[in-house]
C-alpha cells in the first residue's frame, strides 16, 4: 500500500480549484474504493511478511518496511523540490454515450488532491491541458496519481482511467513521458507527464543516483521496465492500480466499448513430458524483487517503478518440438519459443544476446522447467517449478541474488 503523508501542496499554475478533493459543482465527487491491498506489491520475500495477506496482496508491515528502507536511502541525498506537469492524454476509446468528450484531469499527491485541470472542450480522445504543479521546500511526495474524467453537466462524470506514479529524490528528470492509464485493470490510454526532482539550492535538475548505471542484465521484462524508469526506452509500462484508484460505481452507462478481438482457441495442454506446465497461469505474489534489484545496483526510483509494475500472466503451449511461452507482462506480450535439451539463442530487453538451454525435470507433483542463460553481460538461471495448480518462478543471478513470483493455474 502506498502510505499517505502530509505534503506541502505547493504552487499550482493556473488552478481554478481551491478546495481540496472536491469536484466542480456540476458533478459529484468521484468515489474511491476502500483502503485495500489488492495488487500492490513490494517484492518482499514471503518469509519477511509480518502479517499474512490474501493472494495477490502484501501485508502492511512489509510495505512499511520497504518504504522505510527507501526513505533511509534517500535521506542521505538531501531535500528535493519537485516539478510535475500533465501535458495531455490519448484515450483508446470514447467514454461518452453521446457526442464528444470534455476530458479533465485530477492530480493527487499521496492521496490528497492538489490540482485539477479545466475540461478540454470537445477534445474527445485527445485532450491537452499543460497543467504544472510545483512542490517546494523539499516536499517531494511518495507518489502522484493522475485520474482522467469526462465532464458531463447532466449526470455523474465518467471515469476514463488513472495511473499512480512513484516519486523519488533519485528520479532525475523524465520529460514528456507516456504512462498507461487503466480502468478495471485494463489499459484505456496514455497520459503524457513531465516529472523533475530539483536541487532546492540551485533550481537545477538534481542528478540521478550514480548507482543507476550499475545495472546490467536483470532478466525477463524487468530489464525494459527499469530502462523505462531510466528514460532509456519508449516501451509502455502498465503500473498496478493504487488502492485509491477511482471506481466506476454510480456512473452513467459508457459508450459501447470497442469490440474485443477474438483469439483463436488454444491447443490442448498436452506437452509430453512437460505437460504439467502447459496452460494459463495467473501471478498471485512477487517476492525478493526489491533485494534483487538493490543488489544489482538499481536506483531507488527505478526499483519503485519495477515494484509498481503490473503483475504478469503466463501461457505455455505445446508446439511439438518447442514450448511456446507467452509472458503477458507490464510492457506487453513477450514471446519465446523454448526447445528442450539443446542450445538456442535469445535476447534480453536490452538486446543483449544469450545462449540458453532448457530442460524439463519431472517430479511426482509436477516438474520444473529450468532455463540456463549465459551472455557477455551476465549469467542467470530461471526455474519454474509446478506443484499441482501452483507454479513458483525463481530467477537466480550469477552473483547469487534471486527473486521470484508465485502463479496459480486458471
Amino acid at each position: 500500500m502506498f502510505l499517505s503523508c502530509c505534503t506541502n501542496p505547493g504552487n499550482d499554475t493556473g488552478s481554478e480549484l481551491k478546495e481540496t478533493g472536491k469536484s466542480p459543482a456540476a458533478a459529484p465527487a468521484p468515489s474511491l474504493p476502500s483502503q485495500e491491498m489488492s495488487g500492490v506489491s513490494t517484492g518482499v520475500p514471503q518469509t519477511a511478511q509480518a502479517v499474512s495477506a490474501a493472494p495477490g496482496s502484501v501485508a502492511v508491515p512489509a510495505v512499511q518496511a520497504v518504504q522505510a528502507a527507501h526513505a533511509a536511502e534517500e535521506a542521505g541525498i538531501g531535500p528535493r523540490d519537485f516539478v510535475f506537469q500533465v501535458h495531455s492524454a490519448t484515450l483508446n476509446r470514447s467514454f461518452a454515450k453521446f457526442g464528444w468528450m470534455d476530458p479533465y484531469a485530477i492530480i493527487s499527491a499521496d492521496d490528497k488532491e492538489v490540482s485539477r485541470t479545466k475540461p478540454d472542450k470537445s477534445a474527445h480522445k485527445k485532450p491537452s491541458w499543460e497543467r504544472k504543479h510545483d512542490f517546494k521546500q523539499g516536499s517531494l511526495p511518495n507518489n502522484i496519481m493522475i485520474a482522467v474524467w469526462d465532464k458531463n453537466n447532466f449526470h455523474r462524470d465518467v471515469f476514463c482511467g488513472a495511473v499512480t506514479v512513484p516519486c523519488s529524490a533519485t528520479m532525475g528528470s523524465l520529460e514528456q513521458k507516456d504512462f498507461t492509464l487503466t480502468k478495471k485493470g485494463k489499459p484505456t490510454g496514455v497520459v503524457k507527464l513531465t516529472l523533475k526532482a530539483l536541487d532546492p539550492a540551485t533550481g537545477a535538475v538534481a542528478p540521478p543516483a550514480p548507482e543507476m548505471a550499475a545495472a546490467k542484465t536483470l532478466g525477463g521484462e524487468v530489464d525494459q521496465i527499469v530502462g523505462f524508469a531510466e528514460g532509456k526506452t519508449d516501451v509502455q509500462v502498465t503500473l498496478q492500480e493504487h488502492p485509491n484508484h477511482p471506481t466506476h460505481e454510480g456512473e452513467q452507462p459508457e459508450a459501447d466499448p470497442e469490440p474485443a478481438v477474438e483469439e483463436p482457441p488454444k491447443p490442448a495442454a498436452a506437452g509430453g513430458d512437460a505437460g504439467p506446465i502447459m496452460g494459463t497461469w495467473k501471478c498471485i505474489d512477487t517476492f525478493g524483487l526489491e533485494d534483487f534489484l538493490k543488489a544489482s545496483g538499481v536506483g531507488v526510483f527505478q526499483r519503485k517503478i519495477a515494484l509498481a509494475a503490473k503483475w504478469p500472466g503466463w501461457d505455455f503451449t505445446n508446439q511439438g518440438e518447442t514450448i511456446l511461452f507467452i509472458n503477458h507482462s507490464a510492457i506487453g506480450d513477450l514471446k519465446e519459443e523454448i526447445p528442450l535439451g539443446k542450445d538456442y539463442d535469445w535476447k534480453d530487453g536490452h538486446k543483449n544476446p544469450f545462449t540458453c538451454k532448457a530442460e524439463w525435470i519431472p517430479s511426482a507433483e509436477g516438474g520444473c522447467l529450468k532455463i540456463s542463460r549465459k551472455g557477455t553481460v551476465g549469467d542467470y538461471v530461471e526455474e519454474r517449478t509446478v506443484k499441482g495448480n501452483k507454479l513458483e518462478f525463481v530467477l537466480t543471478h550469477s552473483n547469487g541474488v534471486r527473486w521470484g513470483r508465485t502463479f496459480e493455474k486458471e
